[in-house]
């Protein structure tokens, strides 16, 4: 027996639950290769697609792109019926060159400025800690020769004016 047959029949014996799962398995042909790389599609549960995304910045650009994205699942993966997309944040391993850099005085000062007073202590030190700490990252990619994204404005290392998320939205 081939393992595509064995894999129809055992799809078969699935039924419905396998129907459901279509939109993953097309989740490439959805989204596009590049942009499958800092998304990733993991279930369908009553109607709902949960997607593993690589930052909060890529579920706010599918999110502001998810009318075209549910057309397109309806129209490519129909079996599926998915009615919203949720996203979960699933940090991705580091891939590019972009250099480990330390905080600098300016940048720490600048998360303070930036961050509400009024928040809870603890809570206030942690935003600030990690507004400081993308600070220095994007510093550190535009030393190393990286640059902006003309759309979103975010650090990249790439070739293009658009980081890769901007190149594969519409």
């Amino acid at each position: 027996m081939s393992e595509v047959s064995w894999l129809s029949s055992l799809a078969e014996r699935w039924g419905e639950g396998w129907k459901a799962q279509e939109a993953v398995r097309r989740w490439p042909e959805i989204i596009g290769a590049r942009l499958g790389k800092l998304a990733r599609a993991r279930y369908v549960e009553n109607g709902v697609l949960h997607i593993a995304v690589a930052s909060p910045v890529v579920a706010n650009e599918l999110r502001f792109w998810s009318k075209e994205i549910l057309a397109r699942l309806t129209a490519l993966a129909p079996a599926s019926r998915v009615r919203e997309l949720r996203f979960e944040l699933v940090p991705q391993p580091h891939t590019s060159q972009a250099p480990r850099v330390e905080v600098t005085p300016s940048e720490r000062n600048e998360a303070e400025d930036l961050v509400p007073v009024a928040l809870p202590l603890a809570l206030r030190e942690k935003l600030v800690q990690l507004l400081a700490t993308t600070l220095a990252q994007e510093r550190g990619i535009l030393a190393q020769g990286g640059r902006r994204c003309r759309r979103c404005g975010v650090a990249f290392l790439g070739e293009g004016e658009s980081c890769p998320l901007c190149q594969h939205l519409p």
